[in-house]
């Protein structure tokens, strides 16, 4: 993908991975629209990417994901701030494993969000809606393929995630929309979400929890950007990735289980 001159939508994108993202999409000379809920870091980190990028190249707008109208508006703004979209990165995500509504948030946020931004982007993108075509990233996690006890239902939702951008990324898809989908998983990076998880858990678990960031390198969000850029560039649709350790990204390859008839 040749990023320079295209736009980009990256949600949750204040701070952490998102805002990582943009920064070195915006260093490639992609046109960004950062999605947040949180409206005070959301225009904070606008002023702190335009003044470093050109304000003409960066927009922020309040969405939340799990709002199906609002997440749509959303699309309709990036295409009237920049006359089209080309990529998105579905990277909003939540870690609440707590009882009554938590965990539920935790869903609609990290799996029913990402199932419903990729149909818009096919929609807002897709040739076969007469568009260009496009790219979107959705945003899995390590924990998807390892066990992980203090966040059960964080680790489903981002295996479910994995599960659906490697099956709509498929060829069947991709030929009918010209929109490719690759699925990118952090391991342990330094966001808000490491000490949320420990706010939230008993003191047995938070045991295990902060012995595993001890045991694993705590990449930098600035790694994360970076790799992004290293797989936007030559991943195929419907292929999973991994970036962890401070390194590179690397392609995963899971096995492929065949049912005798």
């Amino acid at each position: 993908m040749e990023l320079k001159g295209t736009v980009a939508l990256v949600t949750g994108a204040a701070q952490g991975i998102g805002k990582a993202c943009v920064d070195y999409l915006l260093a490639e000379g992609v046109q960004v629209l950062i999605a947040d809920i949180n409206k005070s870091a959301g225009e904070a980190t606008k002023k702190e990417l335009a003044k470093k990028h050109g304000a003409s190249n960066v927009e922020f707008i309040y969405c939340d994901v799990t709002n199906d109208e609002s997440f749509e508006d959303l699309f309709r703004e990036a295409i009237k701030k920049f006359g089209k979209l080309d990529l998105l990165i579905n990277n909003a995500g939540v870690a609440n494993e707590l009882m009554d509504d938590g965990w539920k948030q935790t869903i609609k946020t990290n799996f029913r969000a990402v199932v419903k931004g990729t149909y818009l982007g096919m929609k807002y993108m897709g040739k076969h809606e007469g568009k260009q075509g496009g790219t979107i990233v959705n945003i899995g996690s390590t924990s998807s393929y390892i066990t992980a006890p203090p966040v059960p239902v964080y680790s489903a939702t981002k295996t479910a995630v994995n599960q659906f951008s490697r099956s709509i990324g498929t060829k069947l898809h991709y030929d009918r929309t010209g929109v490719r989908v690759i699925c990118v998983n952090p391991s342990y990076t330094d966001t808000n979400l490491l000490p949320t998880i420990a706010k939230q858990i008993d003191k047995s678990t938070l045991t295990l929890f902060l012995n595993a960031c001890k045991e694993n390198i705590i990449q930098s969000v600035e790694n994360m950007g970076e790799g992004m850029i290293t797989i936007l560039k030559k991943a195929e649709s419907g292929s999973l990735w991994v970036i962890e350790d401070n390194v590179a990204p690397k392609r995963i390859d899971l096995k492929v289980i065949k049912r005798d008839n």
